[in-house]
């Protein structure tokens, strides 16, 4: 779903209509939600348990992904997190 978020795409894909794909992916989320709770698969957001894992690991695989975050007030703190350039 983080891949291909537009619904439109996936109801093409599996030929049905937008609001058919809509119902499907609540109803199986909600699913998959239950079975990776059932089997302790979860996705684990306690970074002292993701740090104690880390530790225990020799090779580990991170998927993360960007997140936007509040524009700093200090303009110290602006200055280094911001280059002044504009993505176009």
């Amino acid at each position: 779903m983080k891949n291909n978020p537009l619904q439109d795409y996936h109801a093409t894909m599996f030929d049905m209509t937008q609001p058919q794909c809509n119902e499907w992916i609540h109803r199986l989320s909600d699913i998959l939600y239950k079975t990776l709770k059932t089997l302790g698969d979860l996705p684990d957001r306690n970074h002292l348990r993701v740090k104690y894992l880390a530790e225990q690991c020799t090779d580990i695989l991170l998927d993360g992904t960007e997140r936007p975050i509040e524009r700093p007030q200090d303009s110290d703190r602006q200055k280094s997190c911001y280059s002044g350039k504009k993505n176009s």
